[in-house]
């Protein structure tokens, strides 16, 4: 299966990123929909939860454009991947691997929350738009991504 150069897909994401932009008058993030979307499941499931969290009465968890383009981006990547027979459900041989995974998708997610921000939204629209707060945090998720790849190098 042939590929898009990486110049090409940046170059296109770019754009795209910059008529999001003009057109809802904000960057594109997943973290924040990812919240919103996860609240809006908890919602149907546990609906005091939610109306009694702070942070969720002053931002109502609703179904939006932000929303909307996570779900396009999981189902858009799994179609491309069945299209290039490269999908495949994998499971660590070793169980530890499965503890790792967890516990750095934890530390990314409370990451995302304490920065106010995920790592998509910082570097592919704070950094652009020369936002001092997404200059510091892309600087330390490169920081965080070499150190960690330096931490599992060791452990493998």
């Amino acid at each position: 299966m042939r590929y898009l150069p990486p110049w090409v897909t940046g170059l296109i994401l770019a754009v795209l990123n910059t008529l999001l932009f003009l057109y809802f008058s904000s960057p594109w993030g997943i973290g924040g929909a990812e919240m919103k979307l996860v609240a809006a499941i908890e919602n149907l499931v546990i609906p005091s939860h939610v109306s009694s969290n702070l942070h969720f009465q002053t931002f109502a968890p609703q179904v939006n454009w932000f929303v909307m383009l996570i779900i396009g981006i999981v189902i858009g990547a799994f179609i491309s991947a069945n299209m290039g027979r490269d999908f495949k459900v994998r499971v660590p041989q070793e169980r530890k691997w499965l503890a790792y995974t967890f516990i750095g998708g934890m530390l990314m997610g409370l990451g995302e929350r304490i920065g106010n921000g995920c790592n998509v939204g910082h570097i592919l629209s704070g950094v652009p738009q020369f936002s001092i707060a997404s200059i510091v945090g892309g600087a330390f998720i490169v920081v965080g991504a070499y150190v960690g790849s330096k931490i599992i190098v060791r452990l493998v």
